[in-house]
């Protein structure tokens, strides 16, 4: 049965080439709904890429949604595939988000970033702390949705760390300024805003002059985040 599997993948690409998008999802579709059984693994991983068809060329969001659920649901009974499961959060997170349902996206990047907290440094790469500055930037940016600024400077700050585990100077400086822009939004304490301006400078201070130019087209994108 995996050479089927592997004939489905590859007609799903040449549909996916010419556009004809739904074309590849039903190939691909075909697998999830075949009565003969595959392994986990090769089902989670079609599932993942329907979803990530639906989401970048049509509005079916219920539809990606319902593959994604179920492929979070497979990868609970399997102990490893580590990027697997981050990008199951990632996409299911986004999903969540373009449905306008913020409680059950801030449910789903906790349990992300309970995953990376207990990978440890076993990866080479992507580090885990890579993946948790992810996840905790798209928290952040939920919490301001609902209004919740002090708990998306705690997400903040938590990607501010693990940045600086990494030796992630770029993405330090990211934080950084995130940091200070929400405080610049919710502005309840002066001495606060002081203190992530002095956090911007102690890092940009640290920045090799090489990087300054890179450093600040970085700064530019969150501008117009």
């Amino acid at each position: 049965m995996e050479t089927v599997a592997e004939g489905l993948w590859g007609l799903a690409d040449m549909h996916e080439k010419k556009g004809e998008i739904g074309k590849a999802v039903k190939c691909l579709e075909a697998l999830c709904q075949s009565q003969v059984s595959f392994l986990p693994i090769l089902e989670i991983k079609t599932r993942l890429r329907i979803a990530t068809l639906l989401l970048k060329h049509s509005h079916n969001l219920n539809h990606a949604k319902s593959h994604l659920e179920r492929s979070q649901l497979l990868l609970k009974s399997i102990p490893s595939c580590f990027e697997l499961k981050c990008r199951a959060y990632s996409l299911l997170s986004q999903c969540y988000h373009l449905v306008g349902a913020i409680p059950p996206q801030k449910q789903i990047l906790n349990k992300a970033l309970e995953l990376t907290a207990s990978s440890g440094d076993g990866y080479a790469f992507p580090s885990p702390s890579i993946f948790a500055c992810s996840f905790c930037l798209i928290l952040a940016n939920a919490l301001i949705i609902e209004g919740d600024y002090q708990n998306s400077i705690s997400a903040l700050e938590r990607g501010f760390n693990c940045a600086t585990e990494i030796c992630y100077i770029e993405l330090q400086m990211f934080f950084a300024t995130s940091i200070l822009h929400v405080h610049l939004m919710q502005w309840d304490d002066v001495n606060l805003v002081e203190r992530a301006v002095n956090k911007c400078n102690e890092v940009w201070d640290s920045i090799e002059p090489d990087k300054v130019s890179q450093i600040f087209r970085l700064l530019l994108l969150l501008l117009t985040y």
